[in-house]
């Protein structure tokens, strides 16, 4: 059953996910939506997870985006003085001034640490980092739950691979609003090497599409079997539903 949702991304995700479970429904989707996970180390903060996917494909986490403006995915201080300063070698010191007269001082700080920056306007600039950056927290919250699942999956056979990605799924009618990937992880192509699947996905098309080519290339061995999906779902309901 659908949430009752007041987030239009989170929505928007749903809905795209429901479309995937109707046209592959050999798939065997379960979707869970605003699961809270409580962490089983005190020194963890409890976390949330917008949608889990279990499927015959695998387990596959999406942390739902639906910003405004262009967005700079996981990105450092020095990435962005290399588009300023382009030349190779150490950035110049008319490059670091431009780009901390520009930018928030929190960017110019932050140095070689990873971060996501959304630019709606000079004066709306906002930097998310540490565990606020989204690939970190759908990273971190992939790690919560194997750590709440792996021993009771493990002694009934099942070893489980969670997917996390992040999904930025806002439907521009303006130039003005683009993902900008400088790392070249999202929207990757299928492979048969987990790793080579990225961070995640810039619109609805690019994860549809990938979806598609896990449907069509994802050889038996990599998924999961039947008894495998149900027994993944029904301890997710017994342990972090509680239904």
């Amino acid at each position: 059953m659908p949430e009752n949702y007041t987030n239009r991304g989170e929505y928007r995700t749903y809905k795209l996910l429901k479309e995937l479970s109707d046209k592959y429904p050999e798939d065997d989707f379960h979707i869970f939506a605003n699961l809270y996970l409580e962490s089983d180390d005190d020194r963890d903060p409890n976390r949330q997870v917008d949608h889990l996917v279990v499927c015959r494909k695998g387990i596959f986490m999406f942390e739902t985006k639906y910003w405004t403006g262009q967005v700079y995915h996981n990105v450092t201080r020095d990435q962005l003085i290399s588009l300023v300063n382009p030349a190779k070698g150490q950035p110049n010191k008319a490059a670091i001034k431009l780009l901390t007269s520009l930018l928030p001082d929190k960017v110019t700080r932050e140095n070689q640490e990873s971060f996501t920056m959304t630019i709606k306007s000079p004066e709306n600039i906002e930097v998310y980092n540490g565990t606020s950056n989204p690939i970190t927290q759908v990273q971190l919250s992939g790690l919560t739950l194997n750590r709440l699942i792996d021993k009771k999956l493990r002694r009934a056979g099942i070893k489980p691979y969670i997917h996390e990605f992040v999904f930025y799924n806002y439907v521009s009618r303006s130039g003005d609003d683009e993902v900008i990937d400088l790392n070249g992880v999202l929207d990757k192509p299928y492979s048969d090497d987990y790793n080579d699947w990225g961070e995640g996905f810039t619109n609805a098309s690019r994860l549809r599409k990938f979806y598609q080519d896990v449907h069509d290339n994802l050889p038996d061995k990599l998924g999961l079997k039947p008894r495998q999906v149900e027994k993944i779902t029904d301890l997710i309901h017994r342990q972090i539903v509680l239904d």
